[in-house]
């Protein structure tokens, strides 16, 4: 029986057990002046090679495209040099993102998103927490995002949306800024319409948030999911399903008939 659920897991979800081939980290280098050297490294982790390997830098509210890589054999590792970073003056911890697009050897168009932060001198606590949540249909979602402000006093925050490729927020355009006020919280929807040639329903969202207090930076991230779909369906696994809905009805049939045969020969 364990076997069987196995087998039907691999067939309606094979990408939970395939994951993601490329391997993503960041690292950083800050010097005393406030100078950002950051490194993407990109490991192939897969058994094929993997084509048209785009990186880029989020940072600041603005993206930096990095050189493109051709192809990544399997066991294979790059590392890229980015010192596009604008120079960072204030005290506090920085968010830094990194989107890796490519193709697979089927010919199939794939993201990676990785994040992560420095450190400018010393290491502040944001006190800016919440939560993502998403629900819609096939075509759009609707990102239902929480907020609430921990500490006593005021805040001032900036928020980017990060999305994968393709994905348009519409009514989210680039940053967002609002007052929170101490112990308050606050909650909006934004609309995400899906992009286009794409087959998966769920995807990995990370919202930025950022604010200065006493000449120091905070920052912090918000992760969740944006789903186009129910959790349990996925228009994908379409075939899948109706298949599995055709054999239990067949099932369903030959259990019938063979039990009122049984009865009519009883009988």
């Amino acid at each position: 029986m364990r076997v069987l659920l196995v087998l039907i897991v691999l067939v309606i979800c094979p990408g939970m057990a395939l994951g993601q081939p490329i391997k993503v980290s960041i690292s950083s280098d800050v010097n005393e002046k406030g100078r950002v050297d950051l490194y993407l490294t990109l490991e192939n982790t897969g058994s094929n090679p993997v084509f048209h390997v785009h990186p880029m830098f989020h940072f600041h509210h603005s993206m930096s495209m990095m050189t493109a890589i051709r192809e990544l054999g399997p066991g294979q590792k790059i590392t890229l040099e980015n010192k596009q970073h604008p120079p960072v003056l204030r005290v506090g911890t920085y968010p830094i993102s990194a989107m890796v697009k490519y193709m697979t050897l089927k010919g199939d168009e794939k993201s990676v998103l990785h994040s992560d932060s420095f450190y400018f001198k010393e290491p502040v606590e944001s006190q800016i927490g919440g939560s993502i949540k998403s629900s819609g249909g096939s075509e759009s979602s609707i990102l239902k995002i929480f907020l609430n402000n921990q500490s006593d006093s005021l805040k001032n925050i900036r928020m980017m949306l990060l999305l994968p490729p393709g994905m348009v927020a519409e009514n989210f355009d680039g940053m967002m800024g609002f007052t929170l006020r101490g112990k308050s919280m606050k909650s909006f929807e934004v609309t995400v319409q899906r992009g286009p040639n794409v087959d998966e329903d769920r995807f990995p969202v990370r919202l930025m948030v950022e604010y200065g207090e006493m000449l120091k930076h905070y920052s912090g991230e918000i992760k969740g999911f944006i789903q186009f779909s129910p959790s349990w369906y996925s228009a994908k696994y379409l075939k899948h399903f109706t298949a599995l809905a055709v054999m239990g009805l067949i099932l369903t049939g030959l259990y019938f008939r063979f039990y009122i045969k049984k009865g009519n020969t009883n009988g």
